[in-house]
C-alpha cells in the first residue's frame, strides 16, 4: 500500500516536471527572440569600439614611422653623406632592409637627384622640374616638417600608396627629402598588433568613398562605395552605415581625412551565437530535467528515513527554527527595504487585479513590471550595502539629477503616502553629473525617510504640516541636494554624534541609516553628509563631486 502511494505520488511529480519543462522551453523561445536583439546591439557596440581603436592602432603605426624617417633624416645630417653618391645608396639599403617598415624607401635632393631604394636615377632638365613639383615633395618642402601624402599611382610600384616624408638639411638648410612608401592595400597586413574578431572585416575609405584596402567579397566592396558616395553627396556626418544584415561603425583618421569601417554579417554571428547558445541551453535542460528526477528519487528516500527515525525529523525541526531565528535578525534594517517591498507587492497586486478584470494591456504590463524591477534592484542595493558594504560594486555613469529625484519619490510613493507625508521638489536648473545612482538614491532615502517619520512623531494630528521640502543647487564642481522638514529636530547633544555610531533606535542613539549613508557618501561617491541647521527647519545636505572619477 505504501509503495503504490508512493508510486501514485513520484507520477505527480513527473507530470509536474514535464510541464514545467514545457514552461522553460517556452520561455527559452521568448528569451531566444529577445536575445537576438541584445546580441546584435552588444556586436554594434563592439564594432565601434573596434573601429576607434584600429584609428588609434593605425595613428600609432603612423607616427612609428615617421620617427623612424626622423631618426634616418638625423643620421644623414650628422654623417653628412648627402653629397656622397655611395653613402646614400648603402644607407638607403640598410634603412629599407634593416627595419621592414616601408615597401620603398626614396631619397629627393634640391638638386633633382632622387635615389630610390639605393638606386640613383638619372636625370635630364625636364626630369628635374617634374621631380621638384611632385606634392609630397613640395609639401614636406613648404610646410618644413614631417608630412602624409596619398599617391593614386606609385611611378615604381604602380598602386596606390602612403608617402611619409620628412625634411632633411645640411648646414641648417633644406637640402632634401626622405620618405618612407607603404602599399595601401597591405596596411592593414604590416600593422603587427592589429587583429579583429572572428568574421570581422575592416577597411580604410577615402572621403571620396573610394575602399583602398583589399577586400575577399568584390560586390559587397562596390556595395558600400556606393553606400559612402550617396552619404557623402548628402553631406552628412557618418558614424555608422548599414548595408544588408552588416553594421559597419565609421571613425575618422585625422591625419589623413580618410575613415576607417570595422564591421561583421549580424545575421551570420547572430545565428553562430545563438545557436551556441541554444546547444548549451539544451543540455542544461535535459541536465535539469535528470536532476529533477535525481532529487525526487533522494527526496523519497530521505522522506522514508524521517518518518523511520523521529529523532532525526526532529533534528531537522531544530535547523529550521534556528534558520528562522537567523531571519529575524534581518529585521534589523526592516525600516530601509520595507518600502520596496511594499511596492513590489503593490505591483504585483495591481497585476492580479487588473489580469482579473481584463484590463492589463502591454504597455501596462511593462510598466509595473518596470517598477517592480526598480524596487528589486533598490532592495537588492539596500542589502548588499548592510551584509556587503566593502564589496559592492558600482557603476559610474551620466545622469540627470532631476529625474534620478523623481525616480526615488515615485518608488517611495506607497510609503510617503500611507504616512500622509507630501514630498516638494524645488525649481532649479538641472545637470547631468557622471555619478553613481543607485548610491546617491540610497542616501536621499534614507534623508527622506528620517524627515518623513520626525514629521509623524510631530505631526500626529497635523497631516496638513507633514511636509519635506527638496532644494538642489551646483556649483563648478560640485552639487548640493537638502532635505527640509519643520518635525521634531535634533538635540544639541544629538548632533554632536549623530553620524559616528550605528545605533538602531533614534530617541536613543544616531540612526542607523545616517551612519551608513555618511559612510556611503565618503567612501562611494566622494561626497559627504552634513547637519546644516538642527531644527525649525531641520536640513540636511548632501554633497558630491559633479564629475566622479573612476579610482573613487
Amino acid at each position: 500500500m505504501g509503495i503504490d502511494i508512493f508510486n501514485r505520488y513520484n507520477f505527480k511529480i513527473y507530470i509536474i516536471i514535464i510541464l514545467s519543462s514545457l514552461f522553460v522551453i517556452l520561455l527559452g523561445a521568448n528569451v531566444y527572440k529577445n536575445a537576438k536583439h541584445h546580441i546584435a546591439t552588444l556586436s554594434n557596440t563592439n564594432k565601434i569600439a573596434t573601429s576607434e581603436n584600429i584609428v588609434q592602432i593605425f595613428q600609432i603605426w603612423l607616427d612609428e614611422r615617421i620617427n623612424s624617417l626622423v631618426k634616418a633624416s638625423k643620421l644623414i645630417q650628422n654623417a653628412d653623406i648627402l653629397d656622397d653618391e655611395e653613402s646614400i645608396k648603402k644607407f638607403t639599403q640598410a634603412f629599407l632592409g634593416d627595419l621592414g617598415e616601408f615597401d620603398l624607401v626614396q631619397l629627393l635632393k634640391d638638386d633633382g637627384e632622387i635615389y630610390i631604394n639605393g638606386e640613383k636615377f638619372p636625370k635630364s632638365p625636364k626630369e628635374i622640374n617634374s621631380r621638384l613639383s611632385l606634392i609630397w615633395y613640395l609639401e614636406t618642402k613648404n610646410s618644413n616638417k614631417p608630412t602624409v601624402n596619398f599617391m593614386p599611382e606609385h611611378t615604381i610600384l604602380e598602386q596606390e600608396t602612403l608617402n611619409l616624408c620628412v625634411p632633411n638639411y645640411k648646414n641648417g638648410k633644406f637640402a632634401a627629402v626622405l620618405c618612407g612608401v607603404v602599399k595601401v592595400k597591405s596596411i592593414f597586413d604590416n600593422i603587427s598588433n592589429f587583429k579583429l574578431p572572428p568574421n570581422s572585416y575592416s577597411f580604410i575609405v577615402t572621403h571620396s568613398g573610394e575602399i583602398l584596402t583589399k577586400m575577399k567579397d568584390e560586390k559587397f566592396k562596390a556595395q558600400i562605395e556606393d553606400k559612402f558616395q550617396e552619404l557623402f553627396l548628402k553631406d552628412e556626418d557618418i558614424s555608422s552605415i548599414v548595408v544588408d544584415s552588416n553594421f559597419i561603425s565609421i571613425a575618422e583618421i585625422p591625419s589623413l581625412n580618410w575613415f576607417i569601417g570595422a564591421g561583421t554579417d549580424n545575421a551570420k554571428e547572430t545565428k553562430e551565437l545563438l545557436g551556441a547558445t541554444t546547444k548549451n541551453a539544451l543540455t542544461l535542460l535535459f541536465a535539469f530535467i535528470a536532476l529533477a528526477f535525481i532529487a525526487n528519487s533522494l527526496h523519497n528516500f530521505m522522506y522514508a528515513k524521517i518518518k523511520k527515525r523521529q529523532d532525526e525529523y526532529e533534528a531537522i525541526l531544530a535547523h529550521k527554527a534556528k534558520m528562522s531565528e537567523a531571519g529575524e535578525l534581518i529585521s534589523g534594517i526592516n525600516h530601509q527595504f520595507i518600502q520596496p517591498v511594499n511596492s513590489l507587492n503593490l505591483a504585483i497586486s495591481t497585476l492580479l487585479m487588473l489580469k482579473r478584470e481584463g484590463n492589463l494591456d502591454e504597455q501596462m504590463l511593462q510598466n509595473i513590471l518596470e517598477k517592480g524591477q526598480k524596487s528589486i534592484l533598490l532592495l537588492s542595493n539596500t542589502i548588499d550595502i548592510f551584509r556587503n558594504f566593502y564589496k559592492t560594486s558600482e557603476n559610474i555613469r551620466e545622469f540627470s539629477v532631476k529625474q534620478s529625484i523623481k525616480n526615488l519619490l515615485t518608488l517611495m510613493h506607497t510609503e510617503l503616502t500611507r504616512a500622509n507625508v507630501h514630498v516638494v521638489l524645488s525649481e532649479f536648473q538641472d545637470k547631468k553629473v557622471n555619478q553613481i545612482e543607485n548610491i546617491i538614491q540610497q542616501i536621499l532615502l534614507i534623508l527622506i525617510h528620517n524627515a518623513k517619520d520626525a514629521l509623524v512623531d510631530k505631526f500626529k494630528d497635523d497631516i496638513k504640516s507633514r511636509r519635506v521640502q527638496i532644494d538642489v543647487k551646483f556649483d563648478e564642481n560640485r552639487c548640493y541636494i537638502e532635505v527640509i522638514e519643520f518635525g521634531i529636530g535634533v538635540s544639541e547633544a544629538m548632533s554632536r554624534k549623530i553620524f559616528d555610531e550605528p545605533k538602531t533606535t533614534k530617541k536613543q542613539g544616531s540612526g542607523i541609516g545616517l551612519y551608513f549613508a555618511k559612510k556611503l557618501a565618503n567612501r562611494k561617491i566622494n561626497g559627504d553628509i552634513k547637519l546644516v541647521n538642527r531644527a525649525l527647519p531641520t536640513v540636511f545636505e548632501l554633497n558630491f563631486d559633479v564629475d566622479l572619477k573612476g579610482d573613487k
